[in-house]
């Protein structure tokens, strides 16, 4: 376990915010800490496990962004994977956004890629050269089905991406940047790959949502120990303007509005002994369109933020 600072500040200066579970914990009774920073506002895992402990808190064939369509079991891991797949075009549609040249020519880099779908919707659907692109993936199974299943080049680490001179027009942080230990590499390593007007694309959870208000301990989305920041509106600015980059452009991502919605209800159920069958299963889908109403009247309320990033004037 380690306790750090604030990695925009540097500041060692917290306010408790928050004692949450950890989702795949059956007995309920782990707990761990949020803190805020008085200095810049990021809302902290503090202490975390450090980086050679991490990995074990990611549970093969229960964690949701490496599952496996051999490994789904359920009808609720079938409906996400089912879900997954419609949302890659909407997903694709968005990083393409401003992007003028032919596809052919187009460059990809996904920082936390898991199994590889988007890269190969990139691949197959948009006639992207596969040299053209390249991922980021410690997870060993979900990297290697990635590399088996579609012939990407993945790499476990940002140390072994050995991409040489290749600049990339898109690099694509989709719920990674928040599960990082080493952010300011990270985020010097994005802005050192990005080419002449590229796009840095970061999707994350907004802890100022409606839903992480209603559900308090119990969203999903807090995902201890494995969310290790949570950045509120204005914070992911201070911290990339370190890094000599500016956000351009924010918009919700309403989808992840229902998804949260939907798991949120059902770790409220669970941790109060009730059951999460399909009246209550039901009574989620009603709340979270209910809450997609809400967000769409007001997007800064939004389960998840995408932010479009790019390199700072001079």
């Amino acid at each position: 376990m380690e306790t750090v600072p604030c990695p925009i500040s540097g500041s060692t200066d917290f306010t408790p915010w928050l004692q949450v579970p950890d989702r795949f914990d059956s007995t309920g009774k782990k707990q761990w800490t949020l803190l805020r920073s008085n200095a810049s506002g990021l809302i902290m895992l503090n202490p975390r496990p450090d980086c050679s402990e991490i990995a074990s808190h990611y549970h093969t064939g229960q964690y949701d962004p490496h599952l496996l369509s051999q490994n789904s079991s359920t009808l609720g891991d079938k409906a996400y994977l089912g879900a997954r797949s419609l949302l890659l075009r909407y997903r694709a549609r968005l990083i393409l956004k401003e992007y003028a040249k032919p596809l052919r020519q187009l460059s990809i880099l996904e920082i936390g890629c898991s199994t590889g779908d988007l890269l190969n919707f990139f691949r197959r659907r948009k006639g992207v050269l596969l040299k053209n692109l390249a991922g980021v993936e410690p997870e060993p199974e979900a990297a290697n089905y990635a590399r088996r299943a579609f012939g990407l080049n993945i790499f476990p680490s940002l140390s072994d991406a050995t991409v040489g001179e290749r600049r990339f027009d898109r690099i694509v942080l989709w719920h990674t940047l928040e599960h990082i230990h080493a952010i300011h590499e990270t985020l010097d390593y994005a802005a050192q790959q990005l080419a002449p007007g590229g796009v840095l694309i970061i999707a994350l959870p907004n802890p100022e949502s409606f839903d992480a208000k209603h559900y308090k301990e119990n969203w999903i989305a807090w995902d201890a120990p494995r969310h290790l920041y949570h950045f509120p509106p204005g914070t992911l600015e201070k911290l990339l303007a370190k890094h000599d980059m500016t956000v351009f452009k924010r918009i919700s991502y309403f989808p992840d509005t229902l998804y949260n919605t939907l798991n949120s209800e059902k770790l409220r159920c669970k941790r109060a002994g009730k059951g999460f069958h399909a009246p209550q299963t039901g009574a989620a889908l009603l709340k979270g369109i209910a809450t997609a109403t809400i967000v769409a009247l007001q997007p800064l309320q939004a389960s998840s933020l995408v932010y479009f990033v790019r390199k700072s004037e001079k």
